[in-house]
């Protein structure tokens, strides 16, 4: 009988859902061995992206019980509803835990009293970073999380909202260490939890060292964790009748909305080639008259649709209840998934290999 070739092996094995994979662990050291590789986790990812598939939408919702739970359900579909094992779930009165940030299937979630978690929903794994105690009763705690494509390492970056106590956990080195302070403030109350792209963590800030309150979308490399500022949209308007809102990812470029004060709307831009000005695009506007919360300007945009005819959003209230906006009709639909919670915090994530234990990526 022939021997199948191992690069035949690893590509059939690289197309089968991560599941499968886990379990197929089971059968053999050098299938163990090929399955935790970081050949075949790439060539997998690699695939997910490019063909769309193995999309998942985690909703994390806050139950009476004093306890988070987390459900999956396949994006396009909405269906297929599974709970997950949810890391640093269980919590108090006042104390409250948020997953801030999504990566390559990787989550970071937050706990005001146990810290940091990174968990892989897809393997299950679970990584607890050395808990830092840098805040104070005039700073609030800003979060990001995404990947060094220079290092290849995975990072997650800790500040005040003032932009002092920069610091920045290696999964690679398994420690934290601060660098400069950031020279942006973040001082208005609006989900400021970092969106990764590019290689780097974006925010909304106002730059510490001028006299007005314009605001700016500027962003961390964690390759060479140095802050930049991005060309805005839109050059020629006044902070005094504009403002940036919440920066996201949506279709893989970076966006933000932004408001016109005294205009009851606000409109969402794409940056189609990242840190090209010419390159923003406007992509729709949702007024009160079409939305439906009240704190519309909290609104955060989560994903098209796989026709792109619609987008998710998210808005923002408490509890959240995201909608399906129609681009065409200009309308919204709440997302009703059998099974699952109302009221949830809904995230984007590609089921993968990628591990979340040191050394393993």
């Amino acid at each position: 009988m022939s021997v199948v070739p191992t690069d035949v092996i690893t590509s059939i094995l690289s197309r089968l859902p991560v599941k499968n994979l886990v379990r197929f662990k089971c059968v053999s050291k050098p299938w163990s061995s090929l399955i935790d590789g970081s050949y075949l986790s790439n060539l997998q990812l690699r695939r997910s992206f490019t063909s769309n598939a193995n999309i998942k939408l985690l909703l994390d919702s806050y139950a009476e019980d004093d306890e988070y739970k987390a459900y999956s359900v396949d994006f396009d579909s909405l269906d297929n509803l599974e709970e997950l094992p949810r890391p640093l779930s269980t919590t108090s009165f006042g104390v409250s835990s948020r997953i801030f940030g999504s990566c390559n299937g990787l989550l970071a979630i937050s706990h005001d009293e146990a810290g940091i978690a990174l968990w892989s929903p897809s393997t299950k794994e679970c990584h607890y970073p050395p808990k830092l105690t840098i805040g104070d009763m005039y700073d609030e705690i800003i979060l990001g999380f995404g990947y060094d494509v220079i290092n290849n390492d995975y990072k997650v970056v800790q500040m005040l909202s003032s932009g002092k106590l920069v610091m920045i956990y290696s999964l690679k080195a398994k420690s934290w260490k601060r660098i400069k302070d950031c020279p942006y403030e973040i001082t208005f109350h609006v989900s400021q939890d970092g969106a990764y792209a590019n290689g780097s963590v974006h925010w909304i800030g106002v730059e510490n060292d001028k006299d007005d309150d314009a605001r700016v979308i500027f962003g961390l490399d964690i390759g060479i964790e140095e802050f930049h500022q991005l060309p805005g949209p839109e050059s020629d308007i006044s902070y005094k009748n504009f403002g940036y809102r919440s920066v996201g990812i949506l279709g893989g470029s970076l966006c933000v909305f932004r408001d016109i004060y005294h205009q009851d709307n606000i409109v969402l831009w794409v940056m189609k080639e990242y840190g090209v000005r010419e390159s923003w695009t406007e992509d729709f506007y949702v007024s009160r008259d079409e939305c439906w919360q009240w704190c519309m300007y909290y609104t955060r945009a989560i994903s098209y649709s796989r026709r792109g005819d619609r987008v998710l959003l998210d808005d923002g209230g408490r509890p959240r209840q995201p909608a399906w906006f129609n681009l065409n009709k200009q309308t919204r639909e709440v997302v009703d998934i059998p099974g699952a919670p109302k009221h949830f915090n809904a995230i984007i994530f590609v089921e993968s290999l990628a591990s979340v234990l040191p050394g393993n990526h």
